[in-house]
């Protein structure tokens, strides 16, 4: 299988700070990948021999739980005051993408690997699946 023409070191740095706006909208890096024409596997390798570019892949892909979570902390300062649309929206993507965080859901597994028991948490009782 033969490789295509090695990327310059100035069109890698202009490629990787093209995959931001994508990562920081919550997209993964094969989707980011996909969108500017570059393969997973590429961006792969460039990982794996730089750390820092992992580092700063991590740091996009956090944003979007970043703001969520500031939205959440605004959300509850403004509680008393009036309704603040962006906690519903907010709590929704905690829940989904932030789940050891904030899901409201509970899975544990039984004894000696046993049958999963799904616990789920609302207001002060707790059913039982």
């Amino acid at each position: 299988m033969s490789q295509g023409k090695a990327f310059t070191k100035e069109q890698r740095v202009d490629i990787i700070q093209s995959l931001q706006p994508y990562l920081e909208a919550g997209l993964s890096r094969n989707k980011a990948c996909e969108y500017i024409g570059l393969t997973p596997q590429t961006l792969s390798n460039w990982v794996i021999d730089d750390e820092s570019l992992l580092i700063k892949l991590q740091g996009w892909e956090n944003a979007t739980n970043i703001l969520a979570m500031r939205n959440v902390m605004d959300a509850v300062a403004k509680e008393s005051e009036m309704d603040d649309a962006r906690k519903d929206t907010s709590k929704w993507w905690l829940e989904r993408r932030m789940k050891q965080e904030f899901s409201q859901r509970i899975e544990q597994t039984g004894k000696e690997g046993g049958a999963i028991e799904i616990q789920e948490i609302t207001g002060m009782k707790i059913i039982k699946e």
